[in-house]
């Protein structure tokens, strides 16, 4: 695809400095972009020495006297979202490499599939299974009934989804996630463990995208719901009875046990964790590698092990980065008291 810096700046909502007409090929990095190149520099990013590109998207505040020797600037109040947008202009997504319903698909004669469906070879679909309009499912892909695929679903090769699923409309699941597996539960007994049956289901709503090889498991009773929008990034776990509120982020590696409660536009870095029957309230955000003990109000940061207020915590690590020198410290006073109490008795 190619592109005119003031068609660029009209479809993604920017407004244009320089040259209107300069012709934009791709999208690439402001270190590597060249002539006919379009970067995005963020607005905490120093714009790189001897910057070569035609064009550049930064934030309405960035300084021109930065941008002298390049042709276009594209300034937007969002310039991240604009970035987004204007690499889906210059490097749309590729098209499935497959069309129509592959009659190497398995289709149980009681599965409903709405029109313009495409379904790969290999994929596997189960009776009372309902796909909308405008899927996609890919090889591999197994859906056990009963389930419901939303219209504009993309199914990623060998995701598997069990019974009692539903997925909302233009959710993305990618390859080798699992959705709707039994939850982690067992009872002790006389007789040795026994398994606690999983008969409830998980809930995906809109537009939410799940990365690579997640697993988000069925509840025990009631179903795992996952809230619109929200955004998974590869090897999450999401165990079940989870309830996630809507415009929710999980960054790799997070895991969520079971009952856990997730308010609205929380964030959880990467490696982060929540044990189960606990509740954050909306727009928490967790720190990398923190874990989650017990309840929490919303609108603060958390971080930690044991994870707590995240200005409380920065207090803590700056003590326990000193400890070394405290102990020398204690150990230099314990001697002095030490030689004030022998010089004290020999008197």
């Amino acid at each position: 695809m190619t592109m005119e810096a003031q068609e660029m700046a009209d479809r993604i909502g920017g407004e244009l400095e320089g040259q209107p007409d300069i012709v934009l090929n791709r999208v690439q990095p402001p270190e590597s972009a060249g002539d006919g190149d379009l970067a995005w520099i963020a607005d905490d990013r120093p714009v790189p020495d001897g910057i070569a590109a035609s064009a550049v998207i930064v934030g309405v505040e960035r300084s021109s006297e930065e941008l002298v020797d390049i042709p276009a600037i594209i300034r937007h109040a969002n310039s991240n979202n604009a970035f987004a947008r204007a690499i889906l202009l210059l490097h749309p997504e590729p098209d499935p490499p497959f069309s129509g319903i592959s009659d190497h698909a398995q289709i149980h004669e009681d599965a409903t599939i709405e029109g313009d469906v495409s379904i790969a070879p290999g994929a596997f679909i189960d009776a009372a299974v309902e796909i909308c309009a405008e899927s996609v499912i890919h090889p591999g892909v197994v859906i056990l009934g009963p389930s419901r695929i939303g219209a504009g679903v993309v199914l990623h090769s060998n995701a598997v989804i069990y019974a009692g699923t539903t997925i909302g409309d233009g959710a993305t699941i990618h390859a080798g996630s699992v959705i709707g597996g039994d939850g982690f539960g067992y009872a002790s007994g006389d007789d040795g463990t026994r398994k606690i049956p999983h008969r409830g289901g998980v809930v995906i709503g809109r537009d939410v995208e799940i990365g690579s090889n997640c697993t988000i498991d069925r509840g025990a009773l009631e179903d795992t719901t996952i809230g619109e929008g929200c955004k998974i990034d590869n090897l999450v776990h999401i165990a079940h009875n989870v309830d996630v509120g809507a415009g929710c982020f999980f960054a790799a590696q997070v895991g969520i046990a079971g009952s856990a409660t997730i308010g609205e536009g929380c964030e959880f870095g990467g490696q982060s964790g929540m044990i189960g029957h606990i509740e954050v309230g909306d727009r928490t955000q967790v720190a990398a590698k923190s874990a989650i003990m017990r309840s929490f109000d919303g609108q603060q940061i958390l971080m930690g092990i044991p994870a707590d207020d995240a200005r409380h915590m920065r207090k803590i690590f700056g003590i326990m980065s000193q400890l070394p020198e405290l102990r020398e410290r204690i150990r230099d006073l314990e001697q002095q008291l030490k030689q004030q109490t022998d010089s004290s008795t020999s008197s």
